[in-house]
């Protein structure tokens, strides 16, 4: 056989390698936290209202954060002040969009349940990615403030193919609950 040949196809199979290899799409993983995990993950938790948000570059500009004003309506957990900045990685600045998978969006005047680690230089983190901001919402009956309470469950055990229906709690109900696990 030609060795010609066998070069062609050696190559031809490492580039259609690679080609297969680097098509594939990636995706980020966030470790599962049960409620109690990311309220002693936490410096605080907090529950409030978003009161605004602006996007700036890194001092580098190599990456975009959204930094958001939580006014507090009550600590769970901790103590950041009569107002807590959070950073998020992403955002948008002028016409440059920077996106971050796995990380919690935020709206003005939203009312959140917010868990936040403080890192050594001293910037406020939502722990835990989206995991870590619970919007409340009203229940339309009631019209008492509702949080999806799914990660309340340790662990969670699914039958392949089952959906996990999103549970909800009051927001006092569970305030209660993070409360106990902040003590410990």
């Amino acid at each position: 056989m030609n060795p010609f040949n066998n070069k062609f196809r050696f190559i031809s199979l490492v580039i259609g390698v690679l080609i297969l290899i680097t098509s594939t799409e990636c995706y980020s993983q966030v470790k599962k936290m049960s409620a109690k995990e990311l309220t002693e993950a936490s410096t605080a938790v907090v529950y409030g209202k978003c009161k605004g948000k602006r996007c700036e570059w890194n001092e580098n500009r190599s990456a975009i954060y959204t930094y958001i004003t939580i006014s507090p309506e009550e600590y769970i957990k901790g103590q950041l002040g009569s107002e807590v900045v959070v950073m998020v990685p992403g955002g948008r600045v002028d016409d440059i969009v920077y996106e971050v998978s796995e990380t919690p969006f935020f709206s003005d005047d939203e009312e959140v349940v917010a868990f936040i680690w403080t890192n050594p230089k001293g910037k406020n983190l939502i722990t835990g990615g989206f995991q870590g901001k619970l919007k409340i919402d009203r229940d339309e009956k009631t019209g008492k403030r509702m949080v999806d309470a799914g990660i309340m469950e340790e662990e969670q055990t699914l039958v392949p193919g089952q959906v996990r229906k999103a549970e909800r709690m009051e927001l006092e109900d569970f305030v209660v609950k993070l409360k106990g696990y902040a003590k410990n």
